[in-house]
């Protein structure tokens, strides 16, 4: 593929899970209810023969609206509500893909990046 382009959206999230690693080693926790601040991005990935007369290949205005719909239900209640299974990064954003790849032609990744603790989870496409 000849371009990405990134549509991301920034929320705060709660995704509810204990994190026995931080409390093992004294770090802090966030309180009850408290969230971080996360963003996710989508990439759409397409090559130079797909640009239209526009020179463009998608709206991105459109993608933007379609992420953060799917955005909404993730910033409103903790994750641990949403999710029959464990929400991890991992699986949330695998979970994203498969949702946003119905809506956004040629999705090639989903990418949750945790501001507040500075770590970064992409789910890829999966090869054909």
């Amino acid at each position: 593929m000849s371009f990405v382009v990134e549509v991301e959206h920034r929320f705060r999230a709660v995704q509810g899970l204990v994190s026995p690693v931080r409390a093992r080693h004294g770090l802090p926790l966030l309180p009850a209810g408290g969230g971080v601040e996360v963003v996710v991005t989508a990439g759409v990935a397409f090559d130079d023969e797909q640009l239209t007369e526009r020179g463009w290949f998608f709206d991105t205005d459109a993608a933007a609206i379609t992420l953060r719909g799917h955005c909404a239900e993730l910033e409103a209640r903790p994750w641990t509500e949403l999710f029959a299974f464990r929400p991890t990064f991992e699986l949330v954003a695998r979970h994203l893909h498969a949702a946003l790849a119905r809506e956004l032609p040629q999705l090639s990744f989903v990418e949750i990046r945790d501001v507040t603790f500075g770590v970064t989870t992409r789910y890829h496409r999966p090869r054909d």
